[in-house]
């Protein structure tokens, strides 16, 4: 059974509302709506790449701007603050949406929630 893109079906097309903290041509950033962590936000391509092993994340300006919707998250979240924070990315886990984006979560790497 095929998984869901919800980020280009429903998040990319406005039929799910984000709470946007970041957004350019290339890349949206946003307060994830089922949060596994407080705060917990998400960075995605507004074009499909599947997944962070696709050679389409190979582009060096989409890229540039995934790092800075990092950094406008991990700004706007507070997690600049020294309490430190983590991104993870998806590489086609089973399970996981087939669409390339990175959690940005508080804490240390030891306490890593399960995000979907």
């Amino acid at each position: 059974m095929a998984l869901t893109d919800w980020y280009c079906e429903e998040v990319l097309v406005g039929a799910l509302e984000v709470d946007a903290v970041f957004e350019d041509d290339r890349v949206l950033a946003f307060h994830h709506p089922r949060p596994s962590a407080s705060p917990h936000l998400v960075v995605i391509p507004k074009r499909h790449v599947s997944s962070l092993l696709a050679v389409e994340a190979l582009d060096g300006e989409l890229l540039v701007s995934m790092m800075a919707g990092v950094q406008h998250a991990v700004r706007s979240a507070g997690l600049d603050s020294g309490a430190g924070f983590y991104v993870r990315a998806n590489a086609a886990a089973p399970g996981v949406t087939p669409h390339m984006h990175w959690h940005v979560l508080p804490g240390a790497a030891a306490n890593w929630p399960q995000p979907e």
